[in-house]
């Protein structure tokens, strides 16, 4: 009996220190929180960097954990359906990301003519020409990730690729609650080392074309990228009117396509341009040798449709490149129902031009009884010399529905490049002005179906002007010893470096997003407050280039394509964690490039050109004019750090680009316990033993 007592005291003691130790480290890990916040508030203060990192309560989760879930129960293809209202379900992804093969030994003979081996599993077939990949599960595109609107996505992402490291960007959703899953590596989380997973967890908050892609190195060109679209519940689509059928497959994904991996021509070399050899449509195109007349087999993307019928299509942009895509349909229209997932009024054309990260979502109406007709796709801009271009095919179903799978049946001959499709309807033609002509068709010539007023007409809190430029670099002073800034030698002897308003974007050693106090303060700048290493060069300054709001502020950005090499070359450039509204477009036709002071001039003579007619759209990815610009509006609601750039991988890579930061630190959301850490390893060094 008495030691029965003593048992029990001894048990009852041994959960009071299980508590206590409990309380200790919970108490010790808010103060690291705490102390974290306090370090980048000092770091950016002694900087001078910025007043807005003042002590407020941090966000902290109240709701209660929810029960762990088994998720091979949760399959993401189950997800891939009709969307019902209050219906939402959790849906899983395994991504392998690897170093892998096109047209390799998985395809069998079908290099050979033989169609049914390009089918085969783990067949890439790309252009035809065999090369090196790094795919997830093997597959170009990856697996498509097809979900309803409120669905929690769950996708783990192993990283297999040998001496690389990875990141996944889901583009388009904005990941309030999650910033930490944005997948900007060094800016919103560490990048996945090889050998190691990562698990990616989010709601699917923003309805509409979506999709994600690698934000790591060059690895979206070699092909890691993959389609997202998140569909609503019939009734809450607004857009549900205009079309009878809105299918999974239905998805027109564009990307372009190297015989060499990426990393090969960065930064470049002397004796060849920085081009594309290809354009595919969903992992598939053709390839013709620059002074060849033969195309290479490749069985195109075959989209099938029925007479009569309306049906909703979502392209996406993919591309990395600096070339526009031009997209047309043989014989057939293009109804425009949405832009980077934001509805607009439909509107008609026959030809839709779009560039690096932007989703188009159109109506086609199949007004022909029976037949095949081509899907064009050409690459425009400084590709055009190239005359790239891939088809996919439109195809009628039979009497009776159904259609063969893989389809071998015969198909027509593809049209030779100089065979061009009727274009006098074009959306967002490279040579637009925007506002001059009545035959110019800009992205601002559509209609939003939402109104914004007080965004639209309301004073900004923050009004910026961004000049971005392809800033031509001394050469002797690009190879000085001791100096490694990047650039990029886009032929002969050439190099440049990107920059905004002169400050050229380098990566921070640690994500501060998730690790503020670890951020070195002496990297840092903004538009007025240079580093001391920058000092005594007023030209150019590689730096963490921070751009700080207010959060709950009215933000207007002048974004100006002051470039000096001036020609047929449009920068898209994306912002993450935010949709905006574009309120002014705008192409210099004097074929003089635009500068900054000329906008500001502009701006403060009233001159600015700013869209006069109703609802201008809202996007997160737009098409600067070349010699124009951009005036841009958003409501800065969305804490975090959040890069904004162009979205040419190779000027993302030299430094064009910047990083929002949208209210203090402690505003911002913390990331779970456990998550991975990054920086540097530079311990003092003690006297050697001898």
């Amino acid at each position: 009996m008495l030691l029965k007592s003593l048992q029990e005291c001894l048990l009852i003691i041994s959960i009071c220190l299980f508590l206590l130790l409990a309380i200790i480290a919970s108490v010790a890990q808010s103060d690291e929180i705490v102390a974290a916040e306090t370090s980048i508030e000092k770091l950016y203060d002694q900087n001078g960097m910025n007043s807005m990192l003042k002590v407020s309560m941090p966000v902290l989760a109240t709701e209660p954990m929810p029960p762990i879930l088994n998720l091979s129960n949760y399959p993401g293809e189950e997800c891939k359906r009709d969307c019902m209202p209050n219906q939402k379900r959790v849906c899983y992804f395994h991504f392998v990301l690897e170093n892998y093969q096109a047209m390799g030994v998985a395809c069998g003979k079908c290099a050979e003519g033989v169609e049914s081996d390009c089918y085969k599993p783990q067949c890439i077939i790309g252009d035809g020409v065999e090369k090196g990949v790094m795919s997830i599960n093997r597959q170009i595109p990856g697996p498509d990730i097809q979900v309803c609107h409120g669905d929690y996505i769950v996708v783990d992402v192993v990283n297999h690729a040998h001496g690389s490291a990875a990141t996944i960007h889901w583009h388009g959703l904005h990941m309030k609650d999650t910033p930490y899953m944005d997948g900007v590596p060094y800016v919103t989380q560490c990048p996945i080392p090889f050998a190691t997973t990562f698990r990616y967890e989010f709601y699917a908050t923003e309805p509409g074309t979506q999709f994600y892609h690698s934000h790591s190195g060059h690895h979206k060109v070699n092909g890691q990228y993959g389609a997202l679209i998140v569909r609503q519940p019939l009734k809450e689509d607004p857009e549900n009117l205009m079309y009878d059928f809105d299918l999974p497959e239905h998805y027109v994904l564009i990307s372009d396509w190297m015989h060499v991996y990426g990393e090969d021509m960065f930064p470049g070399r002397p004796s060849r341009e920085i081009l594309p050899n290809s354009v595919l449509i969903n992992g598939r195109g053709q390839y013709m040798a620059p002074e060849g007349s033969e195309r290479t087999t490749v069985p195109p993307t075959i989209y099938y449709v029925e007479a009569g019928e309306r049906y909703r299509f979502r392209l996406i942009n993919g591309i990395s490149h600096a070339c526009p895509i031009q997209f047309q349909i043989e014989k057939h229209d293009l109804v425009i129902i949405a832009s980077d997932s934001f509805n607009v009024r439909p509107r008609l054309f026959n030809t839709l031009v779009s560039n690096s990260g932007e989703r188009y979502d159109f109506v086609l109406t199949a007004n022909h009884t029976e037949g095949d007709f081509w899907i064009r796709v050409r690459a425009m801009g400084i590709c055009k010399p190239e005359r790239i271009e891939s088809f996919a095919l439109l195809r009628y179903k039979k009497g009776n529905g159904e259609e063969d799978e893989p389809d071998e049946s015969e198909r027509p001959d593809m049209p030779d490049y100089d065979q061009e499709y009727p274009s006098d309807l074009t959306l967002n033609h490279p040579k637009a002005s925007c506002f001059e002509h009545k035959d110019d068709y800009c992205i601002t010539e559509l209609t939003a179906l939402e109104e914004d007023e007080d965004l639209r007409y309301g004073t900004p809190d923050h009004k910026f002007f961004l000049a971005f430029q392809n800033h031509e670099m001394n050469n002797e002073e690009l190879f000085e010893n001791n100096q490694y800034n990047h650039f990029a030698n886009i032929f002969s002897n050439i190099t440049i470096v990107g920059a905004i308003n002169k400050l050229s974007l380098v990566f921070p050693d640690s994500p501060p997003l998730t690790q503020p106090r670890d951020i070195d303060e002496t990297k840092l700048c903004q538009i007025d407050k240079w580093p001391e290493h920058c000092r005594s060069n007023k030209e150019l300054c590689p730096c963490v280039h921070v751009l700080p709001v207010k959060e709950n502020s009215l933000v207007e950005l002048i974004v100006v394509d002051e470039s000096e090499f001036v020609g047929d070359l449009h920068h898209p450039f994306h912002l993450h964690g935010y949709r905006f509204m574009v309120i002014g477009l705008y192409r210099n036709t004097t074929g003089l490039p635009m500068t900054l002071n000329r906008a500001k001039s502009l701006d403060r003579s009233g001159s600015l050109k700013r869209q006069t007619g109703p609802r201008p759209p809202f996007k997160d990815t737009v098409s600067i004019p070349n010699r124009g610009y951009a005036v841009i509006r958003f409501r800065a609601t969305n804490p975090g750090f959040w890069i904004m750039h162009c979205h040419y991988e190779w000027h993302v890579a030299i430094g064009m680009g910047l990083i929002l930061q949208v209210g203090p630190t402690a505003r911002m959301v913390k990331p779970p316990v456990g998550f991975p850490r990054c920086g540097n390893y530079l311990p003092r060094v003690k006297r050697p033993h001898f």
